[in-house]
């Protein structure tokens, strides 16, 4: 799969759809919506992992919230499978596997949402999903473009943009997310100093090599390492 480090996420496409329908999963999805099994049961495994690669790629590996990079880890432990609406409410546990509702969030924004609730009365009772069903607390990334509706500047700051019709809506996401909390910035920034000085040194000892799978993991590096100084610098 091509990698595009670089890119930022839009309003994004409920092409998980076309998984969460499948028949081999049919049943597993009714059970665990009746409440006849819980999240972490071993027969989702295979469902939750299908969404997990799919998501990463619909979102070009960005996480919707913070619009940084997803580090992709061999235990996945540094992204959440994300709902918007969290499934852990009662009212919400209908929308667990609904297309519009998931993403892949990094575990630093989903840790910090929590069990926030970001529906409105009238979403909350609602039997399907909808732009301008009511209202919801954060841009919603299906429904708009939150790259749009919060512009991420490097440090990384956040800055609510100015005639999104979301101006609220940024505002909450970045003081719920914390992400302008000084704290914050400065741990990742230390974070990415770190990685960057990583990929140097590995950097240096693929240079020479004339191997055609070194070549190409130096391309997918050096995207990395410009992704990092966007964000430093």
């Amino acid at each position: 799969m091509e990698q595009f480090w670089g890119s930022k996420v839009a309003s994004l496409k409920p092409i998980i759809r076309v998984v969460l329908n499948r028949k081999e999963y049919r049943d597993s999805i009714q059970k665990y919506l009746r409440g006849d099994i819980e999240w972490g049961h071993r027969s989702l495994s295979d469902v939750k992992k299908l969404t997990r690669d799919i998501l990463r790629e619909e979102q070009n590996e960005i996480c919707p919230y913070c619009q940084r990079i997803i580090v992709v880890e061999r235990r996945n432990t540094l992204e959440d499978i994300e709902h918007f609406l969290d499934k852990s409410r009662g009212y919400y546990r209908r929308h667990a596997f609904t297309a519009t509702n998931l993403i892949l969030s990094c575990h630093s924004c989903n840790m910090e949402k929590g069990t926030r609730d970001l529906g409105d009365s009238s979403i909350r009772e609602a039997r399907y999903l909808y732009p301008g069903l009511g209202r919801f607390r954060w841009p919603h990334p299906y429904y708009d473009d939150i790259a749009a509706c919060v512009r991420k500047e490097p440090g990384p700051v956040y800055i609510v943009v100015d005639g999104s019709g979301r101006e609220a809506e940024a505002e909450n996401m970045i003081k719920d997310l914390k992400l302008n909390h000084l704290r914050n910035i400065e741990s990742r920034h230390q974070v990415l100093t770190q990685r960057s000085r990583k990929i140097t040194s590995i950097l240096a000892r693929f240079i020479t090599s004339d191997r055609e799978s070194c070549k190409r993991r130096l391309k997918l590096l050096i995207e990395v390492q410009e992704e990092i100084h966007k964000e430093l610098y």
